[in-house]
């Protein structure tokens, strides 16, 4: 169980599209998406892409044996943010207890999408034999996922579209949040707004604003101490070929940070053609207009409550 005065955020990886080991991206890593939160006694981890593969033996030698309890909150099914699930040594564990939530796509429920690849021909070990507790939640918009003092107690979903608290949560209430944006193709994907004795982070990947930032999406993240938004592209890769994959540049990150008056800006889901030395330059150039920006890193952490 995590600390309760933690509201930790550890990034395991930071990539897109596809793994990228080797020279060129010792610095910032070479896995693709995977944060983990610990925060108000619960662990919570972001995306199954190859970096939640060292997380997950992480995870097992903390416990020692002992029973985890564990929160998996996908974005979307694309490979590069699936890939590591399979390998995720939690699973395999019989004392671990796993929720597991994310979006219908394509009219498939999380559990019909990663059962499969969990499935043979794909793979020797069919999920449902696994020893662990597994419980499969579907989110849409506007759904609202609440612990207190590390227990579940809520899982809502509205038909409204967010907005922000009139009131202060109790300051032991974990408090994850939707938006469905579909300015992925073809189907679109979830941002997590995580909230915590006052403090806030969101999880913004795989999202793209040629146009301008979708005013719904500007006051979802309105006022959060850290952003970790997609900014895969330089601005002239993405006027060249990359318009409408579903990916932002540096400057469509810097414009939703100013605009919600955020603490923090983190880059996030690099280019796998970028080495570390053009993330840098990446940084530099939006630390230009938000100087408090980074581009993300294995290994970085950041406590909002420090």
């Amino acid at each position: 169980m995590a600390d309760s005065q933690h509201f930790l955020v550890r990034f395991w990886g930071v990539r897109g599209s596809y793994p990228t080991p080797g020279p060129r991206t010792l610095r910032h890593g070479g896995n693709t998406a995977c944060i983990e939160v610990q925060v108000g006694g619960q662990t919570l981890v972001f995306d199954a892409g190859s970096g939640i593969i060292r997380l997950g033996e992480t995870l097992m030698q903390r416990a020692s044996g002992q029973p985890l309890y564990i929160a998996l909150f996908i974005t979307h099914a694309h490979g590069d943010h699936l890939v590591g699930f399979p390998f995720f040594a939690p699973l395999f564990a019989p004392q671990t207890n796993i929720e597991i939530f994310g979006p219908q796509l394509a009219g498939l429920s999380m559990e019909q999408i990663v059962t499969p690849l969990m499935s043979p021909p794909y793979f020797p070990v069919e999920m449902r034999l696994l020893p662990s507790q597994r419980t499969f939640h579907t989110l849409a918009d506007a759904c609202s996922v609440h612990w207190y003092n590390g227990e579940l107690t809520a899982y809502l979903c509205q038909e409204q579209p967010f907005q922000a608290p009139t009131a202060p949560a109790d300051a032991r209430e974990v408090r994850v949040k939707t938006l469905f944006t579909h300015s992925h193709p073809r189907d679109g994907a979830l941002v997590y707004r995580v909230e915590y004795a006052g403090h806030c982070l969101v999880y913004a990947t795989d999202v793209e604003w040629g146009q301008g930032c979708d005013p719904a999406f500007l006051s979802f993240i309105e006022g959060a101490d850290v952003l970790i938004h997609d900014a895969q592209y330089t601005i002239p890769d993405y006027q060249q070929a990359k318009h409408g994959y579903g990916h932002s540049t540096v400057a469509m990150a810097v414009d939703a940070a100013q605009q919600a008056h955020v603490g923090q800006l983190i880059l996030f889901h690099h280019e796998p053609n970028y080495d570390d030395n053009q993330l840098d330059r990446m940084e530099r150039e939006a630390q230009q207009q938000f100087p408090r920006t980074w581009s993300a890193w294995e290994g970085l952490e950041i406590n909002l409550l420090t």
